[in-house]
């Protein structure tokens, strides 16, 4: 059994869990209300269930790790606003643990049964499309899991899906709802406008020594130099660890010798097959079907091509489109009576049939005749290899994981110790700040405890900090610089640039207000962009979605609100830059679903149904939150 299976090799020493955030962001209440000073060391507490600071950093880690992923080559850590991602990290965390209660409470239950088809249906641990125990173990080893962790974690997120599903698949649309939705959604509005640049303004702004000086003193904050740190680490990396480990030749025979069977490839034979079911249970009937199949077996056997009296009467929908076509087939992988005839068929070419099979008759072809087989020791060397590193490896990295959290503890002053007794280099990383760094400081998890009030201001080592699967660093200060005022002659261009900036909008803008006035009495909006040599771009009807209308037209245009009279309404809008833009609505459309074809409705009522059941989920959620007793502990998430 796949569950048992779960249960086997389990790790020396656990390095963290992994958090499956199942419920994304879907909750989009704001969460500040409920922060709240506190002694407790949990960093939120729901209906009495607390969330450690463990479990949200390692949450936090998660999600940082998978922006990283996405953004890729472009990703640099500025471009995460942190303080915004741990309040999305923690909403998350306590829309789980809401819905993990519900579904104890309500005593969702998830059988073995589905429990094994779920595991086996994830790609991680799949090999060649099939479900692999080796693979499967392998993975939960490199993510510090044990079987039985993973199987109570799968098994509550299987209950809250199956809670989600019960909400979500009971939504729909009608189409009289699609027809109001439509109105608005479609909605078209007719859009003119005038754009008035802020750099031909930059030309004569002018900036004087006490703006600079007055500018400077009211944003001294914005002119602070970033707090840097020097860091000493020591690193602990499975993969690196496994790089160094060797095998002599009778190492890897003996491994080959203990896994030789899973190196084998069982006999196979490749089919064809004609299915003829019985239609009812009666002798008559099985009769007929019996006389149906020997008389095709006759025509096969009198010349008829295989392939097409199998698309012509076989019952096998899945394979007689493909002229009964069954692949290769070994033992145990189909019916036995089907198996035991198909591998007594002695030579390609022949059949046998009709063979009878629980409710039905085959008539069998074969095909393809395969020996068992096993790779040889050459073949799999590389393998084994590997394998012997990898386990080698992971034996080594949790015996030193315990001495090097131990050492660090203990000589708290210094990584000499830890360094001199596991055999790891100190290396040093420069210029890490809060917000970046370089190498293993790249990593946020670092960053914040690389900051925080124990290893900065007690000058403590850390403890081990997970950076990836089995790879953690201890890390201490070797170095800080603290964040000191620019000087005014340092950062002087600067603020002239942002006041000139800022005097050339106030010009733009000056001219966008007589531009609106001069359209509100009624002047034409193309004689007015050529008294002031504005460009205009002349009316239209675009969409809500339309990319060719700047976005803060589009939306100040479509927030505008028409009269009954539809006379034009004008507004002003700031661009980039500082550039401005007086736009003219004159007319609007509402949209409809006149014109559609039935496949478009159709599709656009499953798009509708999708939002009305996500619409419901939400609510649900928030019902869940209103009758909650939740408690943020903000002194507790570390900044």
């Amino acid at each position: 059994m796949v569950i048992q299976a779960f249960r086997d090799n389990i790790p020396k020493w656990l390095t963290g869990v992994i958090l499956v955030l199942i419920i994304g962001p879907f909750a989009l209440w704001g969460i500040n209300s409920y922060f709240s000073a506190s002694t407790d060391t949990s960093v939120a507490s729901i209906n009495g269930s607390e969330i450690s600071p463990q479990d949200f950093q390692q949450a936090y880690q998660r999600r940082y790790e998978q922006l990283q992923q996405q953004l890729g080559a472009a990703f640099k850590p500025g471009m995460i606003d942190e303080r915004q991602l741990r309040q999305e990290v923690l909403r998350q965390l306590v829309n789980s643990t809401l819905l993990n209660q519900q579904v104890t409470g309500q005593h969702y239950a998830i059988s073995n049964a589905d429990l094994v088809a779920a595991v086996q249906q994830i790609p991680a641990f799949q090999v060649d499309g099939k479900f692999s125990t080796q693979a499967y173990q392998a993975t939960l080893t490199a993510n510090g899991l044990t079987p039985s962790a993973f199987e109570e974690r799968e098994r509550q997120d299987l209950a809250v899906t199956q809670l989600q599903n019960a909400i979500m698949l009971s939504a729909f649309a009608t189409l009289q709802q699609l027809e109001v939705n439509q109105q608005v959604q479609g909605e078209e509005r007719e859009i003119g406008y005038i754009t008035i640049a802020a750099a031909p303004y930059l030309k004569t702004a002018a900036v004087s020594e006490q703006q600079i000086t007055a500018y400077y003193q009211a944003h001294a904050s914005q002119f602070m130099t970033p707090e840097k740190l020097t860091l000493a680490y020591v690193e602990l990396d499975e993969a690196q660890l496994a790089k160094s480990v060797s095998a002599t030749d009778e190492q890897l025979q003996a491994l080959y010798q203990q896994q030789r069977a899973s190196f084998g490839q069982a006999a196979a034979r490749e089919a064809q097959h004609i299915l003829i079911t019985v239609g009812g249970k009666d002798a008559k009937t099985d009769a007929a079907a019996e006389a149906k199949a020997e008389d095709i077996l006759r025509q096969l056997k009198a010349g008829a091509d295989f392939a097409t009296l199998a698309r012509q009467y076989s019952d096998d929908a899945g394979s007689a489109a493909n002229g009964g076509n069954l692949g290769w087939i070994t033992r145990g992988s189909t019916d036995k009576s089907f198996e035991d005839a198909l591998f007594a068929i002695p030579k390609v070419g022949d059949l046998a049939g009709p063979v009878k099979l629980a409710g039905a008759y085959d008539i069998i072809k074969l095909d393809g005749i395969r020996a068992p087989s096993t790779k040889s020791f050459a073949e799999v060397r590389e393998q084994l290899l590997a394998q012997y590193q990898q386990k080698k490896a992971d034996d080594e990295y949790f015996a030193l994981g315990d001495q090097l959290a131990n050492l660090a503890y203990e000589h708290p002053d210094s990584l000499q110790a830890v360094s001199k007794q596991l055999n790891l280099p100190i290396r040093t990383v420069s210029d890490v700040t809060r917000d970046s760094g370089s190498g293993i400081a790249a990593n946020s998890a670092v960053r914040q405890k690389a900051f925080s009030d124990e290893v900065l201001t007690q000058g403590n080592n850390s403890d081990p900090i997970k950076i990836g699967p089995n790879h953690v660093v201890v890390i201490r200060v070797q170095g800080h610089v603290p964040s000191t005022q620019e000087s005014l002659s340092t950062v002087r261009d600067r603020i002239a640039a942002t006041l000139r900036q800022q005097q050339a909008a106030l010009q733009a803008r000056t001219i966008a207000a007589k531009v609106q006035a001069a359209l509100d009495s009624g002047q034409s909006p193309a004689q007015v962009a050529a008294r002031y040599k504005l460009k205009f771009t002349a009316d239209k009807f675009v969409s809500r979605n339309d990319t060719g209308v700047p976005a803060p037209v589009l939306s100040a245009a479509f927030a505008a609100s028409l009269p009954g009279s539809h006379a034009p309404q004008s507004g002003v809008v700031a661009l980039a830059g500082g550039d401005q833009a007086v736009y003219v609505v004159t007319a609007m459309k509402a949209g409809s679903v006149s014109g559609w074809s039935k496949a478009q409705r159709i599709a656009a009522l499953q798009q509708l149904t999708r939002a009305n059941a996500q619409s419901e989920f939400y609510a649900y959620l928030e019902t869940l939150r209103q009758h909650a007793k939740v408690k943020i502990n903000s002194a507790n998430i570390q900044e």
